[in-house]
């Protein structure tokens, strides 16, 4: 180890502290191990392609890569899922408006923060001999959910086509979509609403297509991110940080189709190409919104599903976009989208 004169002749033991400095330093982290990443649970209530940005974003290792530790939980039914975001089971949720909605009316404090569709969807699927709207008539049509967005959506075809439902359709509730789609081939039901892939399935087994949801025009979040307000407030810098892994998921299924449809494949158990390619040009790419901001416009037809007042004020209770702000004015898309 050197050393040095001083201008007094005397010898300094400055670099000799300075390596011992490193040397202890070096040695405390080495003591140290790792640095554990954080754990974060991310609970999402549907099974459908428009989850591909958030399991690209585990599959990819893009959550690892901003330091969080995630576990995805499928939990089914949207109640079921901001129950667990309230008792702080999860910290964030790919779930459906109406359930946000629903338990922020009855005193919850949840935020939507994200969303990466501006449409329902998703489609209305029949039985062969089901050639018009009015051959409805008489017949049982199943949704996932009653009193979900994709129920509102079906009252809406329903009273365009001029069908009093009650009298001359029933809608019954099936539960998920594979559930749905086994209703349908037992027979159990005539017809009922599919997102895809379970839709293309449906095909395959020879259902058809009676109307696609998306060419309707109807404004709606499809596919939001939400957690509390009070995980907002006590965690912004870790928020901040989980967007921008999120965004990143975006960004990855938007540019490889190949890494996005593997993803698909494993968690939606579709092996089929045909189909995981269809998924990928419908949620890949036709839909997918690559800045999401939560649309009060969406929001508010969530409100009038959910027959309340749905001014633009009453929207904005409900979502949060400045973190999404945040990373737009940091240029953050601008650079990602280069």
């Amino acid at each position: 180890m050197t050393t040095s004169k001083n201008p007094n002749g005397k010898t300094s033991m400055v670099r000799l502290h300075r390596g011992f400095f490193w040397i202890l330093l070096a040695g405390l982290f080495c003591c140290a191990g790792p640095v554990s990443a954080q754990r974060i649970n991310i609970a999402y209530s549907a099974i459908t392609g428009s989850q591909a940005p958030l399991w690209v974003a585990k599959d990819a290792g893009i959550f690892k890569s901003h330091g969080f530790d995630v576990e995805l939980v499928y939990i089914a039914g949207g109640s079921i899922v901001t129950n667990a975001l309230l008792a702080g089971d999860v910290q964030w949720a790919r779930l459906g408006p109406n359930a946000v909605i629903q338990a922020s009316s009855r005193g919850a404090d949840l935020k939507m923060i994200a969303n990466t569709m501006n449409t329902l969807v998703t489609s209305l699927m029949v039985k062969p001999e089901i050639r018009t709207p009015k051959d409805l008539a008489g017949k049982k049509i199943g949704v996932t959910r009653l009193g979900g967005n994709v129920d509102y959506a079906l009252d809406l075809v329903l009273k365009k086509w001029g069908l009093q439902r009650g009298k001359e359709v029933v809608v019954l509730q099936t539960g998920g979509n594979a559930q749905l789609l086994g209703a349908l081939v037992a027979g159990s039901v005539d017809a009922g609403i599919l997102s895809s892939p379970t839709n293309l399935r449906a095909v395959k087994l020879g259902l058809k297509e009676l109307v696609d949801f998306s060419d309707l025009g109807i404004a709606y979040p499809a596919s939001v991110v939400a957690t509390t307000g009070q995980y907002l407030a006590e965690n912004r810098k870790v928020a901040l940080r989980f967007l921008r892994a999120y965004c990143e998921g975006i960004y990855r299924v938007s540019k490889d189709p190949a890494m996005t449809m593997k993803a698909i494949a494993k968690y939606s158990n579709e092996q089929d190409p045909q189909i995981l390619a269809e998924v990928y040009r419908v949620y890949g790419v036709k839909h997918l919104e690559k800045i999401p901001y939560v649309k009060t416009e969406g929001v508010q037809e969530v409100l009038r599903s959910e027959k309340m007042k749905a001014t633009e004020a009453n929207a904005m209770a409900f979502i949060d976009n400045s973190l999404v702000a945040e990373l737009e004015q940091e240029g953050f898309f601008r650079k990602l989208y280069k």
